[in-house]
Parts: structure tokens; C-alpha cells; sequence
């Protein structure tokens, strides 16, 4: 090897980033730990445990469900035993995934505590656990999660038996949420994974049509806004699949009533960053009254399925006079209007940037929202002539025959009607249903002859117009 004299011993060394702020720091500790879980395939896991703990904020969070789960009672009388029993289950889901995702810390990363600690453990390892036997089955320096999961444990196992005394008091609730709350904001990962509004490796949008169109905005604001918009919808999308499957695998639906939750947030995010920032660019981009009136009624169209979910299907959930309903449909109708709300959205702004794209390019069995109007359109004349049919051809035709249509209608049909005449159709059906067998069914019958004629004029008009 050739000698040479050495001028600058810095020259052998990489250079030295700038001075990081402490935050700046953290990131890329928080970074590195993304990239670990990402090589070790276990993103799936990540993305369900962000989606749990958020899911559990909204549930703690959200005085609109106090308002449901409390309708009937008062304040002295409420019984919180609903949410201290989806608790337990939400935290047996996430303590699982922290069992997953936990892995050793590199020994740099120890804070000054758990530094010391690793140190007695290490040079005292007799002597401290002969004074403090617990102090190992509590607490481990060099994992994530270890006493994060601990506690979730210890907590979820003093819940269910609280559970067990009733009722479950308002004080009760308060000290699991202030507890529980305050354990899980010490833990620096989670705090970072929660607050971080977009991880690339987790928010990443796979639609190749989607991509090029966020890809091929030149004006860089648009594209930002753009892609924010996508992943925000998609977010949306992925939120319905997880919900699904858990209504499709778990015994306990109330496990799914946070998730309904954080889609609620979801939806009110998408809505509230078209009316603050979207709409303004989308509007410098399309200078055109036209195209802008096209634009809000996308948006317009997801604040009336928004009612439809948070104003019907999920307050019904609660209702203390419908025990014969099936919860567990009624979750999943609530799927069935976000997605369906969700791929028209999509569809309608891609295609105000390539006007020849389809939603069937960008999702599989996709049904346009112009080809279920149609479907429904037919079904309702049927339903309509069925009714005709029932006071021209009396005797051929039984309530019970215009009973069974109507539910037809109501399994396969019913949550495509805009809000106002999906409630209105529920309205008529409860009279229905509550004046059977009675004189003042046919006269119920007449008005809901009357409402499906109205429906259905409109749908012509709309076609016309």
C-alpha cells in the first residue's frame, strides 16, 4: 500500500451531519424503527395497532357516543359497563401486535432511567433480584413495549372484574381513561406513530391511475394537496376492510364501535381538507363554474351518506326499542355506504384530471353510482306495482307479500337512497310494521305508495335534467 502523509485526519471519516434539534434526533431513532418493522414484514401488524390505539382515543373521546349509549338515562343512573367491556377487548387486540412488533433497542437508545436500570440488572443481577423479585417481570430497559404491555394486562385484568359490579360508575370510567391515557402517552414510539400525520411506508397509494395522476400535476401545491386528498380516501378504504373483517371473524361486534368511530373522524378530516384547502386549489386549477359546481357535489354527496351513517344506521345501533335488529348487518350496511361513498368520491376527482379513467380501472368489482340508481330504480317500480296491484286486485295480494318486497328491498337495496328518503322509507316501513293487522294499514300503505311515486319521479326528473 503506498504511503502517503496524512494532511487532515477528518478526511478518513464521514462528515457530520449539521447539529439535529433533539426532535430532529428522535425522528430518525423513530425512522430507523419504522425500517425494522418494515424488513421484518410486519407492516401489516403496525398498521392494525395504529388503527386500534386510535380507535380507542375516538372511543374515549367522542361525546357523541355518550349521547347514544346514554339516551335513556340519566346522568346518575348512566352504566358504564358498555364502554369498560370494549375496552377489554380493544387492549387484548393491542397488546397482541405489541407482543409482535416488540424487539430489542440498540443500547444507545436507553434514556438516562432505563440506562441506569440496564446497569443494575447487569452488575447487581443476584442482589436485586433477591431484594425486588418483581422488578424484572415489571420492567425491561431494552424493549419497546415490555411495561407498556404489563400495564394493558394488569389494567384490562382490574376492568373485567370491575365490570362484575354494577353498576360501572362515571368515576369508574374517568380513572381508566386518565390512567390509561397516561401510560401510553410516556411510550415515545407510540406518541410518534399517533401524531405523525402520514408514514410513507404505511400511507403508500398502490393504484398505478392514481399515482400518475398525482405524478403528472406540475404545479407542486396541487400535487401536495392531491396526494394528501388519495391517501386520505384510501385511508378511508383500507379503515372499511379492517372493519369487515373484524365484523366477519370476532364474536363481539362492540369491537367494532370504536373503529366506527375513527371512520366517523376520517370522514370529517376528508370533508373538513376539501372545504380549508382543496377546494381553493382545486378551484385555481378548474376555472370553471361548471367543474366547480361538479366538485361540491361530490362533497355534497358524502356529507349526506356521512348522515346517513352517523344520523341512522349507527344511532339505530343503539336504540333501546329495536332489540330485534341485527347489529351485526347494521355494521356492515355502514361498510357498504362508506365504500360505496369513498369509490365515487375517488372516481369523480380522478376523473377531473383524466377524464377517461372508470372506477373499474381503479377498484375490483366496482358498481358506478349512475348503474345502482338504475338497479334501484327498477326494484322500486316492482315494489310500486306490487302496492298497485294489492288495492286493484283485492284478496290476490297479502300484507305479508308486500311485507316480504319491502324487506327485499331493505337487505339489497335500501342503503342507496339519498339520506332523506332512506330515513323516510324507514319512517313508513316502522308504521307499517306497527299497524299490521289494523284498519289504518292501508292508509299507511297509501302514503308509502305515495312516497315511492315521489321517489321515483324525482329519479326521472334527474335523468331528464
Amino acid at each position: 500500500m503506498e504511503n502517503k502523509d496524512i494532511k487532515n485526519i477528518s478526511d478518513f471519516f464521514s462528515k457530520e451531519s449539521p447539529e439535529l434539534t433533539p426532535e430532529q434526533k428522535w425522528n430518525l431513532v423513530f425512522e430507523g424503527w419504522i425500517d425494522k418493522i418494515d424488513e421484518k414484514k410486519l407492516m401489516p401488524n403496525l398498521f392494525e395497532l395504529k388503527i386500534w390505539f386510535e380507535a380507542l382515543d375516538e372511543f374515549f373521546s367522542s361525546t357523541y357516543l355518550e349521547t347514544l349509549v346514554f339516551k335513556y338515562q340519566t346522568t346518575n343512573t348512566r352504566d358504564y359497563e358498555f364502554y369498560f367491556v370494549t375496552f377489554t377487548h380493544v387492549v387484548t387486540k393491542i397488546i397482541g401486535h405489541l407482543k409482535d412488533l416488540d424487539f430489542e433497542k440498540d443500547k444507545y437508545l436507553l434514556n438516562f432511567e432505563e440506562f441506569i436500570v440496564e446497569k443494575i440488572f447487569e452488575e447487581y443481577a443476584t442482589s436485586v433480584t433477591k431484594r425486588f423479585p418483581y422488578l424484572k417481570d415489571i420492567y425491561s430497559p431494552s424493549s419497546w413495549f415490555y411495561s407498556l404491555r404489563i400495564f394493558l394486562q394488569s389494567i384490562r385484568n382490574l376492568v373485567f372484574e370491575l365490570t362484575r359490579s354494577n353498576p360501572v360508575s362515571q368515576k369508574a370510567f374517568f380513572s381508566l381513561r386518565k390512567l390509561y391515557r397516561k401510560e401510553f402517552m410516556s411510550n415515545s414510539i407510540i406518541v410518534s406513530l399517533l401524531k405523525g400525520n402520514f408514514i410513507p411506508k404505511m400511507d403508500k397509494v398502490y393504484q398505478q391511475d392514481i399515482c400518475d395522476i398525482i405524478n403528472d400535476r406540475e404545479d407542486k401545491k396541487l400535487k401536495r394537496e392531491i396526494g394528501i386528498f388519495f391517501i386520505f380516501a384510501f385511508r378511508i378504504m383500507k379503515l372499511n376492510n379492517f372493519i369487515e373483517q373484524n365484523l366477519n371473524v370476532n364474536r363481539n361486534i362492540s369491537l367494532t364501535i370504536p373503529l366506527i368511530l375513527l371512520l366517523k373522524k376520517q370522514i370529517e378530516n376528508i370533508l373538513s381538507f376539501y372545504d380549508t384547502v382543496l377546494k381553493q386549489s382545486l378551484g385555481e386549477a378548474f376555472n370553471q363554474e361548471e367543474e366547480m359546481q361538479k366538485i361540491d357535489k361530490i362533497f355534497r354527496d358524502l356529507r349526506l351518506e356521512y348522515q346517513k351513517i352517523y344520523e341512522g344506521e349507527f344511532a339505530y345501533y343503539f336504540d333501546a326499542e329495536s332489540e330485534k335488529i341485527n347489529r351485526r348487518k347494521l355494521l356492515k350496511n355502514i361498510i357498504i355506504i362508506s365504500d360505496f361513498a369513498i369509490q365515487d368520491l375517488i372516481e369523480s376527482v380522478a376523473k377531473l384530471f383524466k377524464p377517461e379513467i372508470s372506477g373499474n380501472s381503479i377498484f375490483e368489482n366496482y358498481t358506478s353510482r349512475a348503474e345502482k340508481a338504475s338497479e334501484v330504480k327498477e326494484k322500486l317500480v316492482k315494489l310500486h306495482t306490487k302496492i298497485n296491484n294489492f288495492f286493484s286486485e283485492k284478496g290476490k295480494i297479502t300484507p305479508a307479500d308486500i311485507f316480504f318486497d319491502i324487506n327485499q328491498f331493505i337487505e339489497t337495496d335500501l342503503n342507496y337512497l339519498l339520506f332523506k328518503d332512506w330515513n323516510e322509507f324507514l319512517d313508513h316501513f316502522n308504521k307499517l310494521v306497527r299497524t299490521d293487522f289494523s284498519p289504518e294499514f292501508k292508509t299507511n300503505l297509501r302514503a308509502f305508495h305515495s312516497f315511492i311515486t315521489k321517489i321515483l319521479k324525482e329519479m326521472v326528473d334527474k335523468k331528464s335534467g
